[in-house]
């Protein structure tokens, strides 16, 4: 019948297997007394809602203080046909009957079929956030609407200091909803490099401090900066959320400080954020908000996350989420039980241990357990008292169930549950987790997995070869069951894998701990070793600057098998540190990362940015030719009548951390202030491996600080790509990783020559494991680049031939005993026999005691090239050949982890590179 869903990367914060299901159960209510302003938290904004079959908009206006709708004074409801571009009143204000849970508004117009009025009626329930007016039907020209809501519950259970609508409109009518993102308690930590206070920050709505933040944010903040002197406010929630002009999936939050209330540090300056949600142009596992630019108090904050893309793109009401639709096959009604099927349930105990409680479900279908029944039926989920009797608690019907799958996270949900005595209706919500290899359904909760079919667990070398065993080690996460792992426990984080058996030496339970300058991970809750006691291991990382290829190393193992201990020299261990450049490149040694912008610097026509009635004309890392700019402007801005300012003059100076590299242009033209205080830009670019060259984007002008950010694959860093194989039969294990040339090492890569033709000389720059170490001209992706000698002035120079003849994307493969092969693929375009295809790299490795030699090149024909030598660099030394052929297809890249790390530490490392996830 086939696996009911297709993997994707998903992030670690829940987990639960496919098969496997976690429940929560959540709890709605409706007041109680009828107050006119009960819903006076909704009366600043015009609320909208649509009717999809119909194509009819609404909009809402609960109070005469509310915004008007289209429908002109005293309309409450109205109604714009979006086929015929016509609008109606469905309800007047005036004509308003209010109960505890329901609004009720008579239009102005009579109902065509009756006597009655047009009416409109909205239905209120009790929700965690402000919600949103969700349109239901049309039944006897009475329009219903249905909302979730905090001012429905009781006693302000949910009731923030403030929040705004966090929901929009396209122009397609597509409905783009961020309230799943809003936080009840605490906010979202941005990621940013300043090693000395920590943002977080909340959607639409503002923080409720826990334990956990130490001392509360100020009341009403959105926006917490916690430093060591305190916590303090730089924005509150005042606008709703807004999508961005001229595009259909990127919103804008905005939150503002308060002037008299501003933060010292922040100088004449009023603090105020901007965050810029991003829909991924493809289905991608969720990121963190990140930091992009921090000028003058003004924080800008990027976070792509799925939840920006149009509700239709991320939901269904069935039990089926479709390619065409939702860029992803998903089909549940697999796991829907029959009538006589045994239920599937879950057991939740109480904080003691004791007095739980029985869930019992099923999956897109009915269940009777429990004799969770009613005259109303689609009773999917049912609560039961554990060891009680009687007969149990309606959780949630399938009938009007979303089915959601956003940021990795598939999740089903079911309304409408009976209510519990304190007034609550109950509601259940379903996660399921995609495992290839789950055989059984069953409710348990486990950490986040994500499997791949490009990224492998790492493989540590054991010089002791122990009783034939073979150790895989994930970071931060579990091991991915692909190959030789496939039998490994699905919850373990380091494998042994024997002939017969496989066992876990522990789950990843615990978050990584500085021990004294290395970093400690501690897996615990392994297999049983003796009685009563289970298997521990204990991985120390230690900085090693620039290695990426390295493999952990095994240590030792306690005489009872309950302790073992590895170890891992690797630049991820490293302290994150900043970085900066000049000639348009930045390096950071410890991590191993090089970057070069200066592919994007334009010798002609500057690079153009259209906003508002201006226009931005800019280079990187030079000057801006055109005669509307001033003389060594990096950037400038010019008017619609032709007048033009300088935003900064042009220079080559780059600085990088964690992932963003900044350029900073100053001291252009002044400003009519009376500091005369002069303009300059700061462009943010970040990584996009699929972006090529990419393109500025205008953000915000800051007090005199022009931000932009830029999307680009030359901000992408180097991936990790361990360089050791494992010889399944014999258990040999081959480290290739000392022939991987880096700073650490000299810095100089490998070199190949083609002396066939004394009239057309071929030099090659070849790398192990990971790409060559800058060379002018060649991709900085690529492992193995081509050079050819041109005539000059005084003799020959190098020029760049092919500039990528293949990446590193995984490590050496086994082709016999002695012999290895490395398989660079996805290289510059090559033609030949009229098709068009890439180059791909093949590396033969072949093992002869006393080689000292390096590669040597044979031949070359068409888009093939041969060498071969010897080396011996290695363990045992290796003969080196070389062939370059096409490539027969695009190798994926897979997505890296980012929450290797619960919380923020002060001594940042790049952990997080390190953990494998799927694809």
């Amino acid at each position: 019948m086939g696996s009911p869903c297709k993997c994707i990367p998903v992030p670690c914060q829940i987990a639960v297997l496919t098969g496997i299901i976690t429940v929560l159960t959540l709890i709605s209510s409706t007041a109680e007394a009828v107050d006119s302003f009960w819903y006076q938290d909704l009366c600043s904004y015009k609320w909208e809602a649509i009717d999809d079959d119909n194509k009819v908009r609404y909009s809402l206006k609960l109070c005469d203080s509310s915004p008007e709708t289209a429908c002109g004074t005293g309309s409450a409801v109205c109604a714009y046909d979006l086929t015929s571009k016509t609008s109606q009143s469905v309800g007047d204000q005036s004509q308003l009957k209010a109960s505890p849970s329901v609004l009720d508004f008579r239009g102005p117009q009579k109902c065509p079929s009756s006597t009655n009025n047009v009416q409109s009626s909205i239905s209120f329930q009790c929700g965690k956030t402000m919600g949103t007016p969700e349109f239901v039907t049309v039944s006897e020209c009475v329009h219903y609407f249905e909302w979730r809501t905090y001012v429905a519950c009781k006693k302000d259970m949910f009731k923030p200091h403030k929040e705004v609508p966090c929901y929009v409109f396209d122009e397609d009518g597509k409905k783009h909803d961020l309230n799943p993102l809003i936080k009840l308690t605490d906010g979202y930590l941005v990621d940013d490099s300043d090693d000395e206070s920590s943002l977080y920050i909340n959607v639409c709505r503002s923080i409720y401090t826990s334990a956990s933040l130490g001392q509360p944010c100020p009341e009403g903040s959105a926006a917490c900066l916690v430093t060591s002197k305190g916590n303090f406010s730089v924005g509150r929630p005042v606008k709703e959320l807004q999508l961005q002009p001229s595009s259909t999936d990127r919103l804008i939050l905005s939150y503002d400080g308060v002037a008299d209330q501003k933060p010292d540090f922040c100088g004449e300056h009023t603090p105020a954020v901007s965050i810029t949600f991003i829909c991924p142009s493809q289905r991608q596992q969720g990121s963190n908000p990140k930091m992009t630019a921090n000028t003058n108090c003004r924080y800008e904050i990027e976070w792509v996350t799925e939840y920006a893309c149009h509700r239709d793109y991320l939901e269904s009401h069935n039990c089926t989420l479709t390619s065409e639709q939702h860029d992803i096959s998903i089909d549940l009604r697999h796991l829907t039980l029959g009538r006589t099927e045994l239920p599937y349930h879950a057991v939740a105990k109480g904080s003691d241990g004791r007095d739980g409680y029985v869930y019992y479900l099923n999956v897109c279908g009915e269940t009777s357990a429990d004799d969770c029944k009613d005259s109303a039926g689609y009773v999917s989920a049912c609560q039961a008292k554990e060891g009680g009797t009687g007969a149990g608690k309606i959780a949630g019907r399938y009938k009007n169930q979303t089915l959601r799958y956003s940021d990795g996270d598939l999740t089903l949900i079911y309304p409408g549950g009976s209510t519990c005595s304190s007034g609550f209706q109950r509601m259940t919500i379903i996660n399921f987790e995609c495992n290839k290899t789950a055989e059984a359904l069953r409710p348990v909760a486990l950490t986040r997995f994500s499997g791949s079919s490009t990224l492998q667990n790492w493989e540590a070398v054991d010089g002791n070869a122990q009783d034939g065993k073979r150790f895989y080690i994930n970071v931060c996460h579990k091991i991915l069951q692909q190959g030789a792992t496939a039998g490994c426990p699905e919850d373990a984080a380091i494998c042994a894998v024997g002939k017969d058996k496989t066992l876990s030496l522990g789950k990843f339970l615990s978050p990584p701990r500085m021990d004294e300058n290395n970093i400690r991970l501690t897996y615990t809750e392994g297999d049983e070793c003796r009685s009563h006691n289970r298997i521990q291991t204990i991985v120390t990382l230690i900085c090693r600057p620039g290695d990426l290829e390295s493999a952990p190393v095994m240590k030792s193992v306690s005489s009872d098998g309950c302790v073992y201990e590895f170890e891992w020299y690797v630049a991820a261990a490293c302290v994150l540190s900043k970085t900066e450049g000049d000639n348009c490149k930045v390096e950071d040694p410890l991590a191993g990362f090089s970057f070069d912008l200066s592919p994007l610097t334009k010798q002609d026509v500057p690079y153009n940015v259209s906003s508002g009635e201006y226009k931005y004309f800019l280079n990187v890392c030079g000057g801006v030719t055109t005669a509307k700019c001033p003389d060594k402007a990096g950037a400038c801005q010019v008017d619609n009548s032709g007048h033009s300012w300088s935003l900064g003059q042009f220079n080559s100076r780059l600085s990088y951390y964690d992932g963003m590299i900044q350029l900073t242009y100053q001291n252009g033209s002044k400003y009519n202030n009376e500091q005369h205080t002069q303009r300059s830009t700061l462009i943010s670019f970040l990584c996009d491996r699929e972006a090529g060259a990419g393109k500025p984007e205008y953000q915000v002008e800051d007090t005199y600080t022009y931000n932009f950010k830029w999307y680009t694959s030359y901000a992408c860093p180097e991936r990790p790509q361990e360089c050791v194989v494992t010889d399944p039969n014999t258990l040999e294990q081959y480290d290739l990783s000392s022939l991987a040339r880096s700073e650490r090492n000299g810095g100089k890569n490998w070199l190949a020559m083609d002396v066939s033709d004394p009239n057309n000389l071929r030099k090659y720059y070849i790398n192990v494991c990971r790409p060559i170490n800058a060379v002018t001209g060649c991709d900085r992706r690529t492992s193995v680049c081509e050079m050819k000698y041109v005539p000059q002035e005084g003799g020959m120079a190098e020029a760049v031939s092919i500039s990528n003849m293949g990446v590193a994307m995984k490590g050496p493969t086994i082709e016999q005993k002695g012999r290895l092969l490395l398989e660079y693929t996805g290289g510059s375009t090559c033609v030949s026999d009229e098709r068009t295809t890439t180059y791909t790299t093949l590396i033969h490795l072949v093992c002869l005691k006393g080689a000292v030699s390096g590669p040597r090149f044979i031949m070359s024909q068409n888009c093939t090239a041969t060498s071969c030598g010897t080396q011996t660099r290695l363990v045992q030394s290796q003969a080196l050949k070389m062939m370059r052929r096409r490539a027969p297809s695009k190798t994926p890249t897979p997505g890296l982890s980012t929450t290797c790390f619960p919380y923020k530490m002060k001594m940042a490392t790049r952990l997080k590179e390190m953990g494998r996830l799927s694809w």
